[in-house]
């Protein structure tokens, strides 16, 4: 390679070296079709959350079938929650673990409304450094590590087939082989199980989605401003970037609470996740 004792390198940014493709600013015009996107992507994303909210909500609002009613599965009649008798055949319990691969923490295994009202959560998500609740321990610094989830299933057979249903510890305890039970069904979801007089609740599908459809328009919504005010790729690509994941999940996450309530542990957990990912972003961006 060429040298210059003058220590000049001038001919090197002259043959384009020097001006990386990447680090240029979009034309005007495409970031302004990117802008649009961006919108017309947050408002698609505020439609799916409007619609799987009014359907949580038409859910937490209709009554128990009395026999004419319908759950969503076509019949005629009021739509209701249908009840169906089931049967407990067996019971497990264990550990699910994962690492932690990067500075953000995990972003697997959130639930919100998943809480069990015979004691106990079924997850409570998101755990922040060696600590243990409802469940869940992360050994560990948010660096590395492994995060490890207890799970209690009770395996419950029901007209509609025999199904893996996770519970509570205190439902987990006092169920046994035979017990009956009584499963809950709103438009094909498993919502309640009742045994020995315990009542473990899940989110309906509508429910769960909303988080997802949240956390996209969080991510959407920041690609949009990168877009407006930026246009860089090597802006919109660079490291720090990654920090805005886990800051969409926070969102999602802490979003989905406000609209359907939460545990104040889990609300907990979801305001250090957000605020650790958003500090980390942060210094992440002064750093480099």
């Amino acid at each position: 390679m060429r040298t210059q004792s003058n220590g000049d390198y001038s001919w090197v940014k002259s043959r384009g070296y020097g001006n990386v493709w990447y680090r240029g600013r979009l034309p005007h015009w495409l970031r302004g079709l990117l802008v649009l996107a961006a919108g017309w992507g947050v408002l698609l994303c505020g439609q799916q959350v409007a619609e799987g909210y009014g359907a949580t909500m038409e859910y937490r609002g209709a009554p128990v079938c009395q026999g004419g009613g319908r759950s969503g599965d076509g019949d005629e009649g009021e739509l209701c929650v249908r009840r169906e008798a089931g049967t407990v055949l067996d019971r497990r319990t264990g550990e699910r673990c994962t690492s932690n691969g990067t500075s953000g923490g995990t972003t697997g295994g959130i639930t919100t409304g998943g809480i069990t009202a015979g004691g106990g959560m079924n997850t409570a998500g998101g755990a922040i450094g060696s600590v243990t609740a409802g469940g869940v321990t992360t050994a560990g610094g948010g660096g590395g590590g492994t995060t490890c989830t207890t799970y209690h299933d009770l395996k419950v057979q029901r007209p509609g087939g025999t199904t893996w249903l996770g519970v509570g510890s205190v439902t987990y305890d006092d169920a046994r082989e035979g017990d009956h039970a009584e499963v809950r069904l709103w438009q094909g979801d498993v919502v309640e199980l009742r045994v020995r007089g315990h009542i473990d609740s899940y989110a309906p599908s509508s429910q769960q989605a909303v988080l997802p459809w949240l956390a996209l328009g969080c991510l959407i919504l920041a690609g949009g401003a990168w877009a407006l005010l930026s246009g860089r790729l090597s802006g919109l690509f660079a490291f720090p970037n990654f920090g805005l994941l886990s800051v969409a999940v926070g969102v999602g996450w802490l979003g989905s609470m406000a609209l359907f309530g939460g545990h104040p542990v889990v609300w907990v957990f979801a305001i250090v996740w957000t605020g650790s990912a958003v500090f980390w972003t942060v210094g992440a961006w002064r750093d480099g």
